[in-house]
């Protein structure tokens, strides 16, 4: 399991969609709505997270389902970023992570 402090959602699909994190406790962070061919980024320190939190990514397509996404995560004050891009329409979607960026000085 990765431990991660950010989590970028990329649109690579054809539909306005919004993505939120969820903490085994409940607490959760969203997204504004993002467009087609944007990125969006959650801090999860700066989202209320403790350091150690397990969590979980889901997207929901605006009109079309929602989906959580398989891979699981632990927050940490690392300033690594979890990279998950979305393809697909908004009834028939996938969501996976591509990516664990190291932290940028």
């Amino acid at each position: 399991m990765e431990a991660v402090q950010h989590i970028k959602c990329i649109n690579r699909a054809w539909f306005v969609l919004s993505f939120w994190v969820a903490g085994n406790d409940g607490h959760s962070l969203r997204s504004d709505d993002l467009p087609i061919q944007r990125e969006g980024l959650l801090d999860l320190e700066e989202g209320g997270f403790p350091e150690g939190t397990e969590v979980v990514l889901r997207v929901k397509a605006v009109m079309g389902e929602d989906l959580e996404a398989a891979e699981k995560l632990r927050v940490a004050r690392n300033g690594k970023t979890a990279v998950f891009e979305v393809r697909g329409t908004s009834l028939d979607f996938r969501l996976g992570l591509v990516a664990v960026l190291e932290a940028e000085d």
